[in-house]
């Protein structure tokens, strides 16, 4: 059976794009009733679903197929849905009245979830923060995109440290300082409770000194570590927020939506396709990125200032 190939559909997702944002000809009606037709192609991708194979958004097989591949996601279903019925409402010619920037707007918050879902999908079968090189990469989507992510993710786990470090600091970027801080601030009790280091990463980085170096130094870096690093994550998450906002307030952020990431997106690569996880990754990252024009980044030569480690 065919599966979905991001080749097949550049051209197609190229003139999406290209007419719901980028045309200045086009019609509010129009964008939205493109958009629909972009998210029929991101339902393929969800379902890998191939070219050979109907798809359209009121197929109740269809639907079926998301409800049990996504576990009845709201996130996805409930913007589908949004993205139908304005769709809808654009393509046929029941609907008289003026499409609004608002409606536009709505559509494309749904299309952002929908983005979304995907790495959500895809983090729900690997984890996030298994894999640091994925991490970085995945810091490559627009904020808005990373945030949505992210927060769905701490909203299923609160507990997972990589999750939480990266989701106060997407707030920041893609919202501001204040925002931030106030995520932080209600997630207080929770935060106090986690270390910064995990024991899984002790033991194994424990490991791997006691077989270079012996036991005896493997327990002292134990102890250094664990006496250098934050009490917990809610100082970790301050201290970072502080330290990324300066930075931010210093040279400008790096980027804000896709057109501003993409250039970063080119200039660092894709990774090196060396396991199947990192594999589906770089085929989700170049999918999202299909189609969309991107703009210079001057800060390029800067990227050291912007690096998260973790």
């Amino acid at each position: 059976m065919s599966e979905f190939n991001n080749e097949v559909y550049k051209n197609l997702v190229s003139d999406l794009i290209n007419d719901a944002f980028y045309s200045k000809d086009g019609s509010l009606r129009g964008k939205v009733a493109t958009i629909r037709q972009y998210s029929e192609v991101i339902i393929r991708r969800i379902l890998n679903i191939s070219n050979q194979e109907k798809v359209t958004l009121g197929d109740r097989d269809i639907l079926r197929r998301l409800k049990k591949v996504s576990n009845n996601n709201s996130l996805l279903l409930t913007s589908l849905e949004i993205i139908k019925n304005d769709g809808n409402d654009c393509t046929h010619t029941q609907k008289t009245e003026s499409i609004t920037q608002d409606d536009l707007e709505r559509c494309i918050d749904s299309l952002f979830n929908l983005y979304s879902y995907i790495f959500i999908q895809y983090f729900e079968k690997y984890g996030f923060g298994i894999n640091d090189d994925i991490s970085n990469q995945f810091s490559l989507l627009p904020p808005i995109i990373r945030y949505i992510t992210l927060n769905y993710l701490y909203e299923k786990d609160n507990t997972n440290i990589y999750v939480i470090d990266r989701l106060s600091l997407a707030i920041l970027k893609a919202y501001d300082y204040e925002k931030s801080l106030n995520w932080i601030e209600e997630q207080k009790e929770i935060l106090q409770t986690l270390s910064v280091v995990p024991r899984d990463a002790l033991d194994k980085r424990k490991k791997q000194i006691t077989e270079e170096y012996g036991e005896n130094i493997a327990e002292e870096w134990i102890k250094t570590t664990l006496h250098n690093a934050p009490e917990n994550m809610y100082v970790l998450c301050i201290d970072r927020l502080k330290d990324v906002n300066k930075t931010i307030e210093e040279n400008g952020k790096l980027y804000s939506d896709f057109e501003g990431a993409k250039d970063v997106y080119n200039h660092i690569g894709l990774l090196d396709e060396k396991t199947i996880e990192i594999k589906e990754f770089n085929s989700l990252m170049d999918f999202v990125y299909l189609g969309r024009k991107y703009i210079k980044n001057n800060k390029l030569n800067d990227l050291d200032k912007y690096i998260i480690y973790n």
